[in-house]
């Protein structure tokens, strides 16, 4: 709200105080026989006089409505005319009447209410001048032995623009802090807001009937309603597992830490974590977690002590295990040694050669390097990937899809595809009939990468331990390909995701980062 429209009230009140000013005055006038207020030692001159300031509060009344007063300083002609109309009575219509100072009073009042600090003492030193040239012209009306006499009117006048002016600046100081203040919780306000909004962690508010008065987006995914927003609508109810345990929570203080199964509208089911903290006597906030976000993060936890723990060991077998790994070869190249002596030096070298390789993904693991992500093409990033993976693998690939922009990180984006291609190459029986086929594109805006092959798939009963570390189904597998590629997805904010599709072959699909998904095209565009 600007300075006009603040005051336009105050002008509204003073061209009416005006308009009841000049009626009252009229009022006077027509019954003077009775009232004797007027006392006019010019009667004729005195209705002409009144007129002209009923003509005046009239076109006050006016131009206020007409929005005609839009700065304050527009104000001073009017009441100038106003002043100089009293003083005009005061000093040659009128002077008997000394209540007229105290009308004046109250218009200089009105005043400095609108006018700025020197045009409001400047109103006031025309009002002085006024009721003291009153009192020095008529000196035979001079009342001394009153307390509103000349003088004293006129100290009033100063008196009343001072503390006018003082308090209009303290309000100006206290409302420009208040419009301040009120920015500065907005701002926070709209912070939280969007803080609270792109948390991970589900957040909702709802009261003790169950209905719920704010959430946020994970939360919304989670149970299965829609977001609430600023707009007046019907409040949505909680789902009644959640309800139960709200009212559990309420009757014990007690958090329950078991899961609840939900369907949500899609079908689908969702296994969620709750928990409760008190606002206040009316409403409770509630914490919704993923129940499979919560396992993973007690297994990332559990799997970085291991890593650790298995470190240490790996730095430990390693150089006994290299000594072996070279007598081996030592022996193996003498000539002495038997068919079946050199077949055991194989087995010898082959078996030190997996645990090596063990080793090295365990500490691969455990010295994971930071994710430095960049922009990538993808279409012809692949093809340059595949241009260097054909030259230790002579096999048929499928490569097909749009061109993408992805944000991954280049050096580990090759480690994950890698290892899909030569498990592909590995398990799904690669050969120029049963080529590998990668595409790429986009799920509803997500961009994807799939690699698939022709060989006999996975297990169903295998599925669930995928990327379980050290869980494998081949003798000369480590069990950690996977895992790796798990770890190094979710390092770029993507996702790796197996696709039962009950066909031929098994078909691993890369979900890259929801939120870099055109990002680059909208820049360009921009």
């Amino acid at each position: 709200m600007n300075a006009t429209n603040e005051r336009q009230p105050l002008f509204h009140l003073y061209s009416y105080f005006t308009l009841i000013l000049a009626l009252l005055f009229l009022g006077f006038y027509f019954f003077e026989e009775q009232l004797q207020w007027w006392q006019s030692t010019t009667p004729k001159l005195l209705p002409i006089v009144l007129s002209g300031y009923l003509a005046l509060a009239i076109s006050n009344v006016i131009r206020s409505h007409a929005h005609v007063y839009n700065k304050s300083d527009m104000l001073l002609p009017s009441l100038l005319a106003e002043i100089l109309l009293l003083g005009l009575l005061l000093l040659f219509l009128a002077p008997k009447q000394q209540d007229i100072s105290i009308f004046m009073l109250i218009s200089v009042g009105l005043g400095n209410t609108i006018l700025n600090k020197r045009l409001g003492y400047f109103i006031a030193a025309m009002a002085t001048l006024m009721v003291l040239s009153a009192s020095y012209i008529n000196q035979s009306n001079k009342i001394t032995d009153q307390l509103l006499s000349g003088s004293f009117i006129s100290i009033l006048f100063f008196i009343e623009s001072f503390i006018i002016q003082a308090l209009k600046t303290r309000l100006t100081e206290a409302q420009s802090h208040v419009v301040k203040t009120q920015s500065q919780l907005h701002s926070v306000a709209r912070i939280s807001d969007l803080i609270i909004e792109r948390m991970l962690t589900g957040v909702c508010v709802v009261d003790n009937s169950g209905k719920i008065l704010r959430i946020n987006r994970a939360a919304s995914e989670r149970i299965g309603t829609r977001l609430t927003s600023g707009k007046k609508q019907e409040p949505q109810l909680m789902p009644a597992q959640l309800f139960e345990r709200l009212q559990y929570w309420h009757e014990s203080q007690l958090q329950n830490d078991e899961s609840i199964e939900l369907t949500l509208p899609n079908g689908s089911l969702q296994s969620i974590i709750v928990s409760f903290a008190e606002i206040d006597n009316v409403s409770t906030l509630v914490f919704v977690e993923d129940k499979s976000t919560v396992a993973r993060r007690a297994q990332q936890f559990k799997l970085t002590s291991l890593a650790r723990m298995a470190a240490s060991i790996a730095h430990e077998i390693r150089n006994p295990l290299n000594a072996i790994s070279h007598a081996s070869q030592l022996l193996q190249e003498s000539e002495e040694l038997n068919a079946e002596d050199k077949r055991l030096c194989d087995i010898i070298i082959n078996h030190s050669t997996r645990m090596d390789k063990i080793i090295q993904n365990v500490l691969q693991i455990s010295k994971r390097n930071s994710t430095e992500a960049q922009w990538i093409k993808l279409q012809p990033w692949v093809s340059k990937f595949l241009d260097d993976f054909k030259l230790q693998h002579d096999i048929p690939i499928e490569f097909e899809g749009d061109d993408l922009n992805i944000r991954f990180d280049p050096s580990q984006l090759h480690q994950v595809l890698w290892n899909l291609c030569n498990n592909a190459v590995r398990h799904g029986k690669a050969d120029s009939d049963n080529p590998i086929i990668i595409r790429m594109g986009k799920i509803n805006q997500r961009p994807f990468l799939s690699i698939k092959d022709n060989g006999n798939g996975i297990p169903a009963k295998e599925i669930s331990f995928l990327y379980e570390p050290f869980h494998t189904t081949s003798a000369q597998g480590t069990g950690l390909g996977l895992y790796l590629v798990k770890e190094l997805c979710e390092a770029n904010h993507a996702e790796i995701r197996y696709q039962d599709k009950n066909e031929k072959g098994a078909c691993f699909e890369i979900l890259f980062a929801r939120d870099y998904a055109g990002a680059l095209e909208n820049k360009e565009k921009l």
